[in-house]
């Protein structure tokens, strides 16, 4: 008989859900030990048709290392856990304690994540009840191309830096919003003054 496993069932996994600091701190001590897996529940569909929202996932613990770009990833954020896929992985001094992820269904690569907090790899998926491996990426021809620019420049940056890899991420996310914040701001002052 195998090595016996733990099976630990957290709080759903995705943009919605958010763990307190003690959860977080449980779930980094459980994924500590070996052979555990962690059943979940995904929310959101940052991961396109690779994992729809809504679908059960299986994630193998303890696995920081080895985990080379196409592989699917949970991993601890400030508030939560996110489910992406790995597309780079960091090779020069500091860079090494981190990957790049991105969600298929997502047009930009995440900000850097630090190899201590990755969760572990996610397996499989059962959707309809039926456990089966992650399918590869499916992207749409515009959404590769400005994933891969966006990819080019993060990993550029990381490898640079890992800080100033942070903070490129965190401009590239200020400019994609500028947009969307601009029209909110129009859409209310013209709300508001047709009322008047």
């Amino acid at each position: 008989m195998g090595k016996e496993q733990d099976t630990v069932k957290p709080a759903h996994i995705g943009r919605p859900a958010s763990l307190a600091m003690d959860d977080l701190t449980r779930l980094r001590a459980v994924t500590g030990k070996t052979h555990v897996i962690i059943e979940s529940q995904v929310q959101g569909a940052s991961m396109g048709m690779a994992i729809p929202d809504g679908a059960q996932i299986r994630i193998r613990a303890g696995q920081a290392e080895g985990l080379c770009a196409g592989k699917v990833i949970a991993f601890c954020t400030r508030s939560r856990v996110m489910v992406h896929r790995v597309v780079y992985e960091g090779r020069r001094g500091a860079a090494r304690h981190f990957v790049l992820t991105q969600g298929d269904g997502n047009w930009l690569c995440d900000p850097p994540v630090e190899r201590s907090c990755i969760v572990g790899e996610v397996q499989s998926l059962a959707s309809e009840g039926e456990w089966r491996p992650i399918d590869a990426a499916r992207m749409s021809l515009l959404r590769r191309l400005v994933a891969r620019a966006s990819q080019a420049i993060m990993r550029r940056a990381l490898d640079y830096n890992p800080a100033f890899a942070v903070w490129i991420s965190r401009l590239i996310s200020r400019l994609r919003m500028a947009p969307r914040l601009i029209l909110l701001r129009l859409r209310l002052y013209f709300a508001d003054h047709v009322r008047n």
